[in-house]
């Protein structure tokens, strides 16, 4: 209670002494991974999500979890095909996304429980037709 005192204090200082600060950064949404290595056992797995368009918006095209395709999953027809473009890989498995379907061609791993606001930053925006994933 004494730091929230101390930051309240401080911020009416600023706030009065007519300093104003700006910050370009973005709000950052910790991932599994990071939840996980500062001692947070509170963060439960949950399945891979991927969304049409950059920052987790768009239509939902992916929602599964390793169980739904032990073997791989291809992303069929108008739902996604070519059409991701972020994602949050919510289980406690790699995800690789691969550039054809059958699970050939190129592709991008997706660190467990990582979140990918833009594929572009990782070269795979619009790209994945086919995903596996790799547990254990």
């Amino acid at each position: 209670m004494k730091l929230r005192t101390r930051l309240t204090t401080a911020l009416v200082a600023v706030s009065m002494s007519g300093i104003v600060f700006a910050s370009s950064a973005a709000a950052v949404e910790p991932d599994i991974a990071t939840a996980r290595s500062e001692g947070s056992n509170a963060v439960a797995a949950g399945p891979l999500l991927m969304w049409e368009d950059p920052n987790y918006t768009g239509d939902l095209y992916v929602a599964a979890y390793p169980s739904d395709c032990p073997k791989g999953c291809d992303i069929d027809g108008w739902d996604g095909d070519n059409e991701i473009s972020s994602a949050k890989n919510q289980t406690t498995c790699t995800v690789r996304l691969y550039d054809n379907d059958g699970f050939t061609g190129s592709y991008v791993d997706l660190g467990a429980g990582r979140n990918y606001s833009d594929l572009k930053l990782v070269g795979f925006d619009n790209r994945a037709e086919s995903y596996k994933f790799f547990c254990g």
